[in-house]
This record gives C-alpha cells, sequence and structure tokens, in this order.
C-alpha cells in the first residue's frame, strides 16, 4: 500500500511532465493507469472502510483512494506472471528472465 502511494506520486508527477511536452497541458489527458499486483491494496483503496489490518499505516498514505475517487489514477489488477518489474526487483531463473528481457526489448550483445 506504502509502495502504491509512492508510485502513484511519482507516476502523477511523470504524468504531467508528458502532457505538457506534448502540449496537452490545457487538456488533462488519460487518466494515469498503475497496474498493482496485489489485490488487497485495490480493496483497500476502493473501500474507505478503516480496516483493521491497514491501522498501522501512515494517514498521508491513504490519498491514494481520494486519487482514485476522483478519477486521476486508475488501478488495475496485474498477475504476478506478467509483471514486467519483476526483472528489476526479483532473483529469477534463467528461462523466466530471458522472458522478461525479451518482452522489455532488451538484447544481450556477443561479447
Amino acid at each position: 500500500y506504502i509502495a502504491l502511494s509512492l508510485a502513484i506520486q511519482e507516476g502523477k508527477w511523470i504524468h504531467r511532465l508528458l502532457c505538457e511536452i506534448l502540449a496537452a497541458a490545457n487538456d488533462t489527458g488519460p487518466e494515469l493507469m498503475i497496474r498493482e499486483d496485489n489485490q488487497s491494496c485495490i480493496k483497500m483503496t476502493k473501500n474507505p472502510v478503516n480496516h483493521g489490518r491497514a491501522k498501522h499505516i501512515d494517514i498521508k498514505y491513504h490519498h491514494i483512494r481520494d486519487e482514485v475517487k476522483r478519477g486521476e489514477v486508475k488501478l488495475e489488477y496485474c498477475e504476478t506472471s506478467v509483471m514486467l518489474a519483476d526483472i528489476m526487483t526479483k532473483a529469477l531463473a534463467g528461462p523466466r528472465h530471458t522472458e522478461l528481457t525479451a518482452a522489455l526489448g532488451i538484447h544481450g550483445t556477443s561479447h
């Protein structure tokens, strides 16, 4: 949930920058789409009830709920099996590593 909050903050900044660069500053442009593999996080943002397991989360991270409610950010579930970011965050077996590098368009060089 906290990582999602930080991702939304950075994503919104990059989104605004790209809209300005692409001369879409007078238009709000498309909404920011965040793909999340944690279904509990998505449910917590859509249900504003204080969850017992989320009591320890500082209130500053609950802006996610407002962002989603206003329609500025859209959260979409992304299965872990198709999460491209895994290559940056996890140690992967050879075949999975090869699969993700190909999906990202990264090509090795032979020395």
